[in-house]
C-alpha cells in the first residue's frame, strides 16, 4: 500500500491529530454528511459504483446533501442507486438537483401518497427521471419490497432488509409522523463480512415507553434477524437518535461496534435517553459519532459540550472505511 493510502486510513494519535479517511479503488466508503436535521449517506464501491441513500434536509433546501454528493460523485456520471427511506422533508431535498445531474440506475422509494411539497417536487424529478433517462423505479406503492432481497454492487452485497409505502395494519401506530417513519426503507451494506446498517427513521417505541420495549419496525427486523441477518458493525443510528428508536432489543440484535447519530441543531438531537441504552450495552462514548458535534440545545439532548452551542452544517461529516482485508474504520471527516 502507498504512504497515502496508509495515511488515509490510520488513526493516529501523535499530537492529537486523527487522519481523515479517502474512497480507495478496493474499498467500500460510506460518508454521513453533515445536513444538519436530516440525513443523507454517500456510498462508493469498488470500480466507481454508486448509491446515495437519502436526500438531505429541506432547512437549506437540500444545498449540503448535494454538495457532499457532488464532493464524492462526478457530475454527470451514474449514480447506481438512489433510495429514499421515506418521504419526510429532512430525507428527500435534493432530489430534484440529484435527478438533474446524474444519470440514476434504480430509485428506489415508498411511494406514500402525501402532501408534503418538497415530496411532491421529489415524485416529480423522479417520474421526469424515469420519462427521460430510463430510470427503473421501484415504487413500494406499487411492487412491495420482499424483505431481504438483495443486489451487489460492486462487490458490495446491498440487502434491502424491510421496507413499506404503508407499515402494516396490525403496527402500533400513534401518529402520522410514527406512520411516516414507520415504513422506513431499511438497508445493510457488506463488504468483506463486515456491514453497515443504515436505518432512516425507523421506528421502535413510542416516546414515552418503557425502557424495554420494542415495536413496529424494530421489531419486524428484530423478529426476523436469525433469516434476514441485521448484524453490523457500524449502524447510522434509526431517526438521528431520537426517544422513539434504538430499542434495547434492535440495539443487541445489530450489536454495532460503532453508531453514528445524523442529527442537527433542531428536536434535541440524540436524546440522552437514547444514547444511554447504547451506552448501558457497551458501546462507549468514543465509538459514538454525531453530526452535530459540540451541539448543545438544552433540554432532553445528549450533551457533550458546556454552554450554549450551536453546531453549524457541513462540518461533522463522518466516514466509514472498509478495506478488502475487512478492516474497518470510523472517523470525522474533519478532525
Amino acid at each position: 500500500m502507498k504512504r497515502t493510502g496508509l495515511m488515509a486510513v490510520c488513526v493516529c494519535f501523535c499530537s492529537g491529530m486523527v487522519f481523515a479517511l479517502e474512497p480507495q479503488a478496493d474499498a467500500l466508503f460510506v460518508r454521513v454528511v453533515d445536513v444538519g436535521a436530516g440525513l443523507c449517506c454517500v456510498i462508493k464501491t469498488p470500480n466507481d459504483h454508486y448509491l446515495v441513500y437519502d436526500a438531505g434536509n429541506f432547512q437549506d433546501a437540500g444545498k449540503t446533501a448535494f454538495g457532499g454528493i457532488t464532493n464524492l460523485i462526478p457530475k454527470g456520471s451514474t449514480i447506481d442507486y438512489l433510495v429514499l427511506s421515506h418521504t419526510d422533508s429532512d430525507h428527500v431535498a435534493a432530489v430534484g438537483n440529484i435527478c438533474k445531474t446524474y444519470h440514476l440506475g434504480t430509485i428506489v422509494h415508498p411511494g406514500l401518497r402525501r402532501f408534503n411539497p418538497k415530496w411532491l417536487d421529489a415524485q416529480a424529478a423522479i417520474k421526469k427521471a424515469v420519462k427521460k433517462d430510463h430510470t427503473h423505479e421501484l415504487n413500494l406503492a406499487k411492487t412491495a419490497l420482499t424483505p431481504g432481497e438483495h443486489f451487489d454492487l460492486g462487490g458490495v452485497t446491498v440487502s434491502l432488509v424491510c421496507g413499506f409505502s404503508k407499515p402494516p395494519a396490525n403496527w402500533d401506530i400513534a401518529d402520522d409522523s410514527e406512520r411516516y417513519n414507520a415504513g422506513s426503507i431499511v438497508v445493510r451494506l457488506t463488504y468483506k463480512g463486515k456491514s453497515i446498517l443504515l436505518c432512516g427513521d425507523a421506528v421502535g417505541r413510542h416516546l414515552n415507553d418503557p425502557p424495554e420495549v420494542c415495536i413496529d419496525t424494530e421489531k419486524f427486523m428484530v423478529d426476523r434477524a436469525a433469516t434476514i441477518t441485521i448484524a453490523s458493525e457500524v449502524m447510522v443510528a434509526p431517526h438521528h437518535g431520537s426517544e422513539g428508536a434504538s430499542s434495547p432489543d434492535f440495539i443487541r440484535a445489530v450489536s454495532p461496534k460503532d453508531v453514528i447519530f445524523s442529527a442537527g441543531h433542531k428536536f434535541q438531537h440524540p436524546r440522552q435517553s437514547a444514547v444511554q441504552r447504547y451506552l448501558d450495552l457497551g458501546i462507549t462514548e468514543s465509538h459514538l459519532f454525531r453530526t452535530d458535534r459540540g451541539d448543545n440545545e438544552g433540554g432532553k439532548e445528549w450533551i457533550q459540550s458546556p454552554g450554549s452551542v450551536v453546531d453549524p452544517i457541513g462540518d461533522d461529516d463522518v466516514d466509514i472505511l472498509i478495506l478488502q482485508n475487512g478492516d474497518v474504520t470510523v472517523a470525522y471527516r474533519n478532525n
